[in-house]
């Protein structure tokens, strides 16, 4: 499982980018000058920036992926957990429908857009990303994810406890934790009971669950 980040440019292409802008991981600041928004750019901008020299020499002249690109890819033999950080509802369901839609689940921290995906395509999988500042605990956000027809709730890792996930498990829904990158992160969320921990460092917990029966 992928999880990655996704926002609409304003022709309505999906990129995959965590920020508001390109300046942090690519070469945008110099070729457009610094702040160029994700939302305001177009996809003729996009396609010219150096997504991979930030990260590495040997990454260097990476494009952007669209989301189109990256579901191609991922979902061969994974399942691809899409966070909408902008971006139209309907943009993101037509995306998924034309991949695999048994392989993506989409989740934010907007709620709402989360109910308007539900609205739209009730087949697809959904999750409730959390906290916000309306809803601070896992157990809180039972209610908003049943009444959308989410499957699962995605945490912060330290808020989460096992009271928690308790009751998430007992209304029938998935709890899944973000980020765990060491060893007592990963066995604790084990022995809380969490179904999936996000990792930066997925060969290290591979090696960990190596030696653990939960992880």
């Amino acid at each position: 499982m992928q999880e990655f980040d996704v926002r609409q440019l304003r022709c309505g292409t999906l990129v995959c980018v965590h920020d508001a802008t390109f300046d942090r991981t690519t070469d945008a600041a110099r070729v457009f000058g610094p702040g160029l928004p994700v939302a305001a750019a177009n996809w003729r901008q996009v396609e010219r920036l150096d997504a991979g020299s930030w990260f590495g020499s040997a990454h260097a002249g990476e494009r952007v992926p669209t989301l189109a690109e990256a579901l191609a890819t991922i979902t061969l033999d994974g399942i691809a957990m899409i966070e909408h950080k902008h971006g139209a509802a309907d943009a993101f369901v037509a995306a998924v429908r034309a991949a695999d839609p048994s392989r993506c689940v989409l989740q934010s921290f907007d709620w709402q857009w989360v109910a308007q995906v539900a609205a739209l395509a009730p087949e697809l999988a959904i999750a409730l990303l959390g906290p916000t500042p309306q809803c601070s605990t896992a157990a809180a956000a039972i209610g908003s994810a049943r009444a959308v027809g989410a499957g699962m709730v995605h945490w912060h890792a330290p808020q989460l406890r096992r009271a928690d996930v308790t009751a998430a498990h007992d209304a029938g829904l998935l709890v899944c934790s973000y980020t765990s990158d060491d060893e007592l992160a990963w066995h604790g969320g084990a022995a809380l009971g969490i179904d999936a921990m996000c990792t930066n460092d997925p060969e290290a917990m591979l090696r960990a669950a190596a030696g653990a029966t939960r992880i």
